[in-house]
């Protein structure tokens, strides 16, 4: 009686995934309907992998730390030289188990360019001339695309701060001392493209508005995956992204500092999901709001006047 043959595992008959031949990297911000469309992608994600494309899913980005380990490796991508090395070694390691097969992948996760609370730095979001080297890189044989969505500062800010309470106490003298601050010096989106284009110049940029992507989803993705989407599921506002009542946004900070974040989190999410429709949190006056606008303008104008392709227009 004969045994039955089995052929021993070989890692030769393991066929490896394709190189990535395009980047498709949406780097933020934050606050921009970012998770949205970020669950919108992976909802299609089957249907992009068949034509060509791979968006990896949030979630896994997420857990395996992918942003964090790009900002960390600070030494070694001090020089050029390296940094290329380094960030293919990282997304290879950490990407390739999430990957479908394409050659063209996308990655969309705002962690890239900081943690929330970079909004609040001057300038804002000062990891940009660290990742963005390194996204960069990623080219040579392969094409690397950048995205970033952007919002009138005045609701992002605010917004922005209502999601940091849910790990951080509030900074001392609260929202009244950042709109101090940005009222006397505003942020500008302008400058954060000029930024980028400056970190990486080979890189096309495409920019397109928060105020836009409700009606204009479909052609802001397309946009992003480099490919029709065809039509998109209709998903619900993600519930933990909604904006908070003012009084919840008071109860949250007035919980203890010593808090940890783990708690701290699970608290004021609950604050939260509980509260009423109560107040609307909008703690700029209606001519701060106004000035913002106009700044938002002029940041709009001077982007097209750089660059006629940069912003997303319908």
């Amino acid at each position: 009686m004969s045994a039955e043959f089995t052929a021993p595992f070989s890692p030769a008959l393991v066929v490896p995934l394709p190189e990535v031949r395009q980047w498709r990297i949406h780097i933020g911000a934050h606050k921009t309907a970012t998770t949205h469309l970020q669950n919108t992608l992976t909802e299609i994600r089957q249907r992009l992998v068949a034509r060509g494309v791979d968006p990896i899913p949030l979630p896994a980005l997420r857990r395996v730390g992918m942003a964090q380990a790009l900002n960390e490796r600070r030494l070694a991508t001090r020089l050029p030289i390296l940094r290329g090395v380094v960030a293919k070694r990282i997304l290879s390691d950490l990407l390739d188990p999430l990957r479908e097969g394409p050659e063209t992948v996308i990655i969309s996760e705002e962690k890239l360019i900081g943690a929330p609370r970079r909004v609040f730095s001057d300038p804002f979001y000062p990891m940009v001339e660290h990742i963005v080297p390194t996204l960069a890189t990623l080219g040579g044989r392969a094409d690397v695309t950048l995205f970033l969505s952007i919002r009138n500062f005045h609701a992002q800010l605010a917004s922005t701060y209502a999601q940091e309470l849910r790990v951080l106490p509030p900074p001392e003298g609260g929202f009244d001392a950042i709109r101090a601050r940005v009222v006397a010096k505003p942020p500008s989106w302008f400058d954060l493209a000029a930024r980028i284009r400056k970190a990486a110049p080979n890189a096309p940029l495409r920019i397109w508005r928060q105020e836009d992507y409700r009606e204009h989803k479909r052609e802001i993705l397309s946009e992003l995956a480099g490919c029709d989407t065809g039509p998109l599921p209709q998903l619900a506002d993600p519930v933990r992204t909604k904006s908070p009542s003012l009084e919840a946004i008071r109860e949250a900070e007035a919980l203890p500092r010593t808090l940890s974040s783990e708690a701290r989190r699970r608290i004021v999410d609950g604050i939260f999901a509980s509260a009423g429709p109560g107040t609307r949190f909008a703690p700029f006056s209606k001519d701060e709001e106004a000035m913002f606008e106009a700044h938002y303008a002029t940041d709009l104008a001077r982007m097209h006047e750089l660059d006629p392709e940069m912003v997303m227009r319908f």
